[in-house]
């Protein structure tokens, strides 16, 4: 089995847990990004989703970035996992930073993964309102 981790911090910027139509949104501009480089676009896992929330209220209560254990909450047929974590002042501010960090940018872009799970979750570190958002990518034993 294969793990890829990759960490991203940027400054930046509302308040509560993720909600669908953010979560819409991160998942939206991985899934663009794909397009431009000709991938097809990556399948919506619930259950990632709930990895990726869990951990992204983590980061947002500690004001701080780090990688989750990969393999914890993830289904049980995984075959490789990835995972981007990042911070800043709105989703498409921390996009752009995970664009522009050649790690970030291979696991979005990596073939090998078809499925992922996002969260993107507000709240407020060192005065200023931030969006903690975490992309969590993986292939499973059953996909082609």
């Amino acid at each position: 089995m294969t793990l890829v981790v990759t960490v991203l911090a940027l400054a930046g910027a509302t308040g509560c847990e993720s909600i669908d139509l953010e979560r819409d949104q991160v998942i939206g501009l991985v899934n663009d990004a794909r397009s431009d480089a000709a991938l097809p676009p990556l399948r919506h896992n619930v259950t990632l989703d709930i990895k990726a929330d869990g951990w992204a209220r983590k980061l947002r209560d500690a004001c701080s970035l780090s990688h989750s254990r990969l393999q914890d909450g993830a289904p049980k047929d995984w075959q490789s996992l990835g995972e981007n974590v990042g911070f800043g002042g709105t989703i498409a501010d921390v996009q752009a930073g995970y664009l522009n960090s050649a790690g970030h940018r291979k696991n979005m872009l990596d073939p090998r993964f078809t499925q992922m799970g996002a969260a993107a979750v507000w709240g407020m570190c060192d005065g200023q309102r931030r969006v903690f958002t975490v992309q969590v990518f993986m292939r499973s034993l059953t996909d082609r």
